[in-house]
């Protein structure tokens, strides 16, 4: 296939039952002495989307690393159009065919989307001179062939996610892709982009595309796939029907156990302050910041799980994390327990009682080259403490804190000096859970808890929440995903484009909230123009 083939995708619709475009049979793969993959038979057709699922950990990265080249299966093949390529390159398989666009998307942001779509294969002038002019025609002819908005000029850095996306996906038709994996894409997609990414696969399986489209968002699963298939312990369940199952049926086939029960005695609060509002966690008046948040206020009783719903941009992160006092023009009256707040400084709120899972857990949540045992301890060092002579941490009382939260919390991990950085994402997320928790909090405030790990772990995630809130303490639940909201708390506070609307008391299903959003979006713009 020539790499500057600027697609060979169908202009026209494919029939439904398409010819399968890559198959791969009986691949194994071990690293040392884990085996990973065990026998594993996979395929994906022309014009249809097969959706790959699993818990984390269980073996669906290492499946699609061998379908992209990354890794060499031990045993088994990849043949596409029945063409053997297993155990070649990345390059060999990319020229094959076989795209993957990554959660993290691998744009230039200082670059056009014309000079990202056609990166390394730039028309030249005579000698080795870029012809810019005939880059962007014929980035734009690619762009306006699937109708995308988009103009080749733009930077990048200019555009939004969803739009990125298009980039990435433009990029692989343009190189020749005929199977694209998709790594979890709507993540970071607002409601609105996530119908327009669901509207360029429709397009892409109707010119012929064979897509494999990884997620933990059962919903959009089933709105999207002709197939699923499983992956737990290593092997594959499936092909599976989507008419033919249900989203109960599938979170069992891919458990391997119960979701964890999580004994709320292990999650204590701090002491009760004496004063009249003992009953409220969190009061705010007048909160405001000066890009997005414009004068809120709401409160949180003990026990009780707030959620805050809101499109990408309405300034539902910046209410976390001005409250957490990391956004230092954040102005306004704040009291937790009844005691007041002094905003601007995370060390004030860690000393109110005020603990923070933030949206990256990776980045912002956990330290992924020390232990588990130590990331749990990390905002508990204070009370870790000899007192005797020179106070130092107490390695013991760092082993002990840690084991009592990896039996409550379910924590899957071979010993307590593992590093952070080896663990899946639902047991990353129950250490940022523990750390927090640790600290005996009157405020846990979670963004995007459940974001990126499987549907098992979000059962874990939300047992935690509650049995936090039957220990009295107040949860501020911020999730992009309506259902959690809908499914777990107790009140929903709709936020847009910086201030509160609405305050909801019987919860709504995810239809209903969704179009409450849209509309008071749609309604707060027409009051600026007005």
């Amino acid at each position: 296939m020539a790499a500057d083939s600027p697609s060979t995708l169908s202009d026209k619709p494919v029939d439904g039952a398409a010819r399968p475009l890559v198959s791969m049979r009986g691949i194994s793969k071990s690293f040392g002495e884990n085996r990973v993959l065990r026998d594993v038979d996979f395929e994906v057709s022309a014009g249809e989307v097969h959706a790959l699922l699993g818990e984390n950990g269980a073996g669906k990265s290492t499946l699609m690393k061998i379908l992209m080249g990354v890794y060499r299966p031990d045993a088994g093949t990849v043949t596409l159009d029945g063409e053997d390529i297993g155990g070649t390159s990345v390059l060999d398989h990319l020229s094959h065919g076989i795209a993957m666009i990554f959660q993290e998307l691998s744009l230039l942001p200082n670059l056009t989307v014309g000079d990202n779509i056609l990166l390394g294969r730039e028309p030249r002038r005579t000698g080795w001179r870029i012809d810019k002019r005939s880059m962007r025609r014929d980035a734009q002819t690619v762009i306006d062939r699937y109708g995308f908005p988009l103009r080749a000029g733009q930077l990048v850095r200019d555009l939004g996610f969803a739009q990125r996306q298009m980039v990435e996906v433009l990029k692989a038709v343009s190189r020749g892709a005929r199977v694209l994996i998709m790594d979890e894409p709507t993540s970071s997609l607002s409601l609105r982009e996530e119908e327009k990414l669901f509207a360029i696969i429709d397009e892409l399986k109707a010119r012929g595309m064979g897509i494999v489209y990884i997620s933990h968002r059962m919903a959009e699963i089933f709105r999207l796939a002709n197939r699923m298939s499983i992956v737990k312990d290593g092997q594959v369940i499936g092909p599976l029907d989507p008419a033919a199952t249900s989203i109960r049926k599938v979170s069992e086939l891919m458990s391997k156990s119960k979701p964890a029960v999580v004994d709320t005695a292990v999650i204590e609060v701090a002491a009760k302050p004496a004063s009249a509002g003992v009953a409220t966690a969190l009061e705010v008046r007048g909160l405001k910041t000066a890009r997005k948040l414009d004068d809120l206020s709401f409160t949180i009783a003990q026990g009780e799980i707030v959620g805050i719903a809101g499109l990408v941009g309405s300034g539902r992160s910046t209410l976390a994390k001005a409250l957490f006092g990391l956004i230092p023009d954040a102005r306004g009256r704040v009291t937790v327990g009844g005691q007041p707040l002094k905003l601007g400084h995370p060390d004030a709120a860690i000393a109110a009682g005020i603990a923070f899972v933030p949206e990256d857990r990776r980045l912002e949540g956990l330290v992924l080259g020390h232990s588990l045992s130590s990331n749990v301890a990390l905002a508990s060092l204070d009370k870790l403490l000899h007192r005797i002579g020179v106070p130092v941490v107490s390695d013991r009382k760092i082993a002990d804190l840690f084991e009592d939260y990896h039996q409550k919390l379910g924590i899957v991990a071979r010993r307590p000096s593992q590093l952070a950085s080896e663990l899946s994402g639902g047991n990353q997320q129950k250490v940022v859970f523990a750390k927090w928790l640790a600290t005996k909090p009157r405020l846990l405030i979670l963004d995007e808890p459940t974001n990126g790990v499987d549907v098992n772990a979000k059962a874990d995630m939300r047992a935690i929440m509650r049995g936090a809130a039957d220990s009295g303490v107040g949860v501020l639940l911020i999730s992009s995903e309506l259902d959690e909201l809908t499914a777990s708390a107790d009140r929903i506070l709709t936020l847009v484009d910086g201030r509160i609307t609405r305050e909801l008391f019987e919860a709504k299903d995810e239809a209903e909230l969704r179009a409450t959003l849209q509309a008071d979006l749609a309604a707060m713009k027409k009051e600026r123009l007005a």
